[in-house]
């Protein structure tokens, strides 16, 4: 079923992207290698949602987007994913969101991750990565944190050993709309 209440932010591959079409769903760039998609939730799976469908519920793609970030919100309140901080066997902290679909496009679009990360590092700029599509690592670029094997580990277990990949590449998570890590990227 085509509805609003179950429209959704999805990140993707950019090469997902390119396989369906960008006529044949809604989406937007957010780096080389990553897109947010909208889709509909049917009981777990996704279904995209196409220009055609926000046209047969009267919506803009702007209006469907703050919509599927509305509901997006919901879903963590609910609990459907959980969004938190780690310490790594290193002992580097790291963000995450984990669990479902939904996670990584609440890492990347809600502000309250981006609050709580701000406040317990203390700085605003964060590299984020979306190794898969349920799982999503944003942290600090200081020396310690660049320098910990732990957490290339852990993206690398995510990304290689999920079925569903998304990318290796940094991101830039800085209160604004995400995009490409402007900066050479470490690992």
């Amino acid at each position: 079923m085509k509805s609003l209440d179950l429209l959704f932010p999805y990140v993707v591959p950019s090469s997902w992207v390119e396989n369906i079409g960008v006529n044949s769903l809604i989406s937007w760039r957010i780096s080389d290698d990553v897109h947010v998609t909208l889709v509909f939730d049917a009981n777990g799976a996704v279904m995209n949602a196409r220009p055609a469908d926000l046209d047969a519920l009267n919506v803009s793609e702007e209006e469907a987007f703050d919509i599927a970030t509305q509901n997006l919100t919901k879903a963590w309140e609910r609990e459907e994913f959980d969004i938190g901080s780690a310490t790594l066997l290193d002992g580097v902290q790291i963000g995450y969101a984990r669990g479902n679909w939904m996670a990584p496009a609440a890492g990347l679009i809600l502000g309250g991750f981006y609050g709580a990360l701000n406040h317990q590092f203390g700085c605003t700029d964060f590299a984020a990565v979306a190794p898969n599509q349920e799982c999503l690592f944003a942290f600090p670029t200081d020396e310690l944190t660049l320098a910990s094997k732990s957490l290339r580990l852990a993206i690398d277990d995510e990304f290689e050993g999920h079925p569903k990949p998304i990318s290796r590449q940094w991101l830039l998570l800085n209160g604004q709309w995400p995009r490409q890590f402007p900066s050479t990227q470490l690992f």
